[in-house]
């Protein structure tokens, strides 16, 4: 039998691990890896988590107007919201601003939520609440719930005060994008302007039994309360009255074509610029010889249900004496006018 020596050897494998960058004549990829493309999410009722693995790496990108992100998950995100559209009514609206979203192209089952600042969003004060008021959570709504095309309010805000209003949008989960440039408007001055022109007027002579016409008043007015305003008049003596001779041409609200005498108020044309509308108030919107009565105590003579601006009436003033008036030369009236804006 025949024995030999055998000498054990171990075995060595090697394993060659190759890699490359990708690359052309126009780009290359430095760092780059290739998993298992696998996707995982977790939820509770607090919560939804959604991850994954095997994308591309070290791919994000950002300036001071912009945020590039990269892979499968990022393309879930909605389009960022452009900045809304905001206005102050013309400059009237001293506690609330309009604003019409910016859709950028999102479905249309997105929702929107609004945050608010007053010093260019280094910090926020709040987001925009269903009711327009300003409340410390993100509240999400749709396109139409925000008012469409004619948009919605916030409101609650400070007169002569500076906002801005930025927009996030979010399309069930993991869809929710970041707030996108904002927009920004100046709240109105709170204020109610009011004019009467000429300060005096005259009647010149009366005539028994014919109706005298006055030159025209020329009223003026304007206010930025958001429930309007209203202007009212009232006399000294309740018509004319002349001192000398203790007598009154008493004021009614008549038609002084037919009337034996009287005095009144008759107001016409009203128009504003912006807003209202600036209406009058029966009786003094009568037409021909129909006036209203000027009392001793104010009465209601101008109304705007909502802010105004340049808001203009023309009014005149006409009486009539008659046979049985006392002669005097001293007839005279003190109109008091008075405005007031309803905020």
């Amino acid at each position: 039998m025949r024995f030999g020596n055998y000498i054990s050897l171990p075995l060595v494998m090697l394993t060659v691990i190759l890699a490359t960058f990708s690359h052309s004549t126009t780009y290359q990829i430095q760092s780059y890896s290739v998993g298992g493309g696998s996707t995982n999410s977790s939820s509770s009722t607090t919560y939804n988590i959604q991850g994954s693995v095997g994308e591309q790496a070290n791919g994000t990108a950002s300036g001071s107007t912009y945020d590039v992100n990269n892979g499968s998950i990022q393309t879930e995100q909605l389009n960022v919201p452009g900045a809304p559209t905001l206005s102050n009514g013309s400059n009237t609206y001293y506690n609330q601003l309009n604003f019409i979203l910016a859709t950028s192209g999102n479905p249309t089952d997105t929702s929107y939520a609004v945050a608010v600042s007053t010093d260019n969003f280094t910090s926020t004060l709040g987001y925009v609440q269903a009711s327009g008021a300003i409340g410390g959570t993100q509240f999400y709504q749709s396109y139409i719930a925000w008012g469409g095309g004619t948009g919605a309010y916030v409101t609650g805000l400070t007169s002569s005060t500076t906002y801005e209003l930025r927009v996030a949008a979010m399309q069930g989960q993991f869809t929710n994008s970041n707030f996108g440039a904002y927009a920004s408007a100046t709240t109105a001055a709170f204020t109610t302007t009011f004019s009467v022109s000429p300060s005096s007027i005259s009647l010149g002579s009366l005539l028994s039994g014919t109706v005298i016409t006055s030159s025209t008043l020329t009223l003026n007015f304007a206010t930025t309360a958001t429930q309007g305003g209203d202007v009212y008049v009232y006399g000294q003596f309740g018509g004319l009255n002349s001192t000398s001779h203790s007598s009154t041409i008493t004021s009614a609200t008549t038609n002084l074509a037919t009337a034996s005498s009287g005095f009144g108020i008759q107001a016409t044309s009203p128009t504003q610029t912006f807003g209202g509308p600036l209406t009058i108030v029966s009786p003094y919107s009568g037409s021909a010889n129909n006036v209203g009565a000027e009392n001793t105590v104010p009465t209601h003579l101008l109304t705007s249900s909502a802010a105004v601006l340049g808001g203009v009436v023309s009014a005149t003033l006409q009486a009539k004496s008659s046979s049985t008036t006392t002669v005097a030369s001293d007839y005279s009236e003190t109109l008091t006018f008075i405005a007031a804006g309803s905020y």
